[in-house]
């Protein structure tokens, strides 16, 4: 299309001028080449987004919410129980602690993840 011919077209229709005239001040700073660059990122994103991705990123997102909900009870139960305490528990009450069977597969639990931890670092 010709100059001739788009300037033709500008003034056959109104709203096109108007719409020109308003993306102006983007063509002139570079800003439009921004949008543009957004709007091809958001078409990446939605050619990756298959349903296989979405499934993996729902599961992922439902053991973090999970975990944090397990993790803020086991915080609030622990509270409780030291609540009730008047005093702190002396060495020998905290030995008799880990008798129980539950907190020794908590303390197991926390050396697997340091474990985990030590051999990533």
């Amino acid at each position: 299309m010709e100059v001739t011919e788009t300037l033709a077209l500008q003034a056959e229709n109104p709203g096109l001028e108007a719409l020109l005239n308003k993306l102006q001040p983007l063509l002139d700073g570079g800003r439009l080449d921004n949008l543009v660059d957004l709007a091809s990122l958001l078409s990446d994103l939605v050619d990756l987004l298959d349903a296989p991705l979405v499934e993996k990123l729902s599961v992922q997102y439902e053991e973090a919410t999970a975990l944090t909900w397990n993790l803020g009870n086991a915080i609030r139960q622990a509270k409780a129980q030291t609540r009730e305490q008047p005093t702190p528990p002396s060495l020998y009450g905290l030995l008799s602690i880990l008798r129980d069977p539950d907190t020794r597969q908590g303390c197991a639990l926390v050396l697997r993840v340091l474990n985990a931890l030590g051999k990533q670092h």
